[in-house]
C-alpha cells in the first residue's frame, strides 16, 4: 500500500514536517510576527482577508491562464518557425533571445505607460516572461526528430507542413510539455509583476497592500496561495500530457 502511494505520502509528510518545525521554531524563539509569520500566524492572516483572498485570487487565476494562452499562441508557432527556416532562425531568434534578456520587473513600467492600465498590459507582461521557455522547448522538440523520420517523409514525398504536422511535432510533445510546464510556473511570476505595477486586485496587489501596512501575515497567506497555484497549473499540465499525449508519458517516466 505505501509503496504504491509513496511518491503521494512522502511529499506530503515531508511538507508538514517542515510545517511543524517552522512553527515550533517560531513558537519557541518567540520570532515577531512582523519579521517571520509561524503557518498559524499565516493561516489567521489568511482568515482575516475572509472572502477577499478568493476574488482577488479569481482575478490572478484569469490574468495567468489568459496570459499563459497567448504565450502558447506565440511561443509554439514561433518555435516551429525557427526550427524549420534557418532564414527566419537567423533573422529574429537573436532578436527574442535579447528581449527575454531584458529583466520584465524593469520594464513592466514601460508597458504599463505604453499599452495603458487594463488588462492588456498585464496579459503582454506576463506573455513576455512565459512564452520564452515555450518557444526553446518547442524548436527542441522539432529540431531533435530523428533523420530516418524525415527521411521517410522525403521519401513519401510530403510537404514541410505535412512533416511537421504528422511527424516532427508529435514527436515534439515531450519537449513541449517540458516548456508548458515552465511556462506556466513563470506566468504566475508574471502575473504577479503586472499586478506590482498594474492593478488594484490580485494577490499581487494583496501583497503590495499588506506589505504596506505591515501585515506580514495576510501577505505570506496571498503568497502561500500564489505558490498553491503555481503547484496545480504545474500539475494539471502533467495531467493534460498524460490524457492527451499518452505516447509521451514512457519518455517523461524515464
Amino acid at each position: 500500500m505505501f509503496n504504491r502511494y509513496r511518491s503521494i505520502i512522502l511529499p506530503i509528510a515531508a511538507f508538514v514536517l517542515f510545517l511543524a518545525v517552522w512553527q515550533a521554531i517560531s513558537t519557541i524563539l518567540q520570532i515577531p510576527v512582523y519579521l517571520l509569520p509561524s503557518p498559524m500566524d499565516i493561516l489567521e492572516g489568511g482568515s482575516r482577508l475572509g472572502f477577499t483572498i478568493v476574488t482577488n485570487t479569481a482575478e490572478t487565476m484569469k490574468t495567468i491562464l489568459l496570459g499563459f494562452a497567448l504565450s502558447c499562441l506565440v511561443g509554439i508557432p514561433l518555435g516551429v518557425l525557427v526550427s524549420v527556416n534557418r532564414m527566419v532562425s537567423e533573422a529574429i531568434y537573436p532578436i527574442i533571445v535579447f528581449l527575454n534578456a531584458i529583466p520584465i520587473v524593469a520594464i513592466a513600467p514601460v508597458i504599463v505607460v505604453i499599452f495603458g492600465t487594463d488588462m492588456t498590459a498585464r496579459l503582454i507582461i506576463v506573455m513576455l516572461i512565459a512564452f520564452f521557455p515555450i518557444m526553446v522547448a518547442t524548436a527542441t522538440g522539432i529540431l531533435d526528430t530523428p533523420e530516418e523520420m524525415r527521411d521517410l517523409a522525403a521519401v513519401t514525398g510530403a510537404s514541410t507542413l505535412t512533416e511537421v504536422l504528422t511527424i516532427r511535432l508529435p514527436h515534439a510533445m515531450t519537449f513541449i510539455f517540458g516548456g508548458l510546464r515552465i511556462g506556466v510556473t513563470v506566468a504566475v511570476v508574471g502575473a504577479v509583476v503586472a499586478e506590482f505595477v498594474n492593478a488594484n486586485k490580485g494577490l499581487g496587489f494583496l501583497v503590495i497592500s499588506s506589505t504596506s501596512q505591515f501585515e506580514i501575515a495576510m501577505a505570506m497567506a496571498c503568497v502561500t496561495m500564489l505558490a498553491i497555484i503555481s503547484v496545480l497549473l504545474y500539475q494539471a499540465v502533467g495531467l493534460v500530457q498524460r490524457l492527451f499525449f499518452p505516447w509521451t508519458n514512457a519518455s517523461v517516466g524515464r
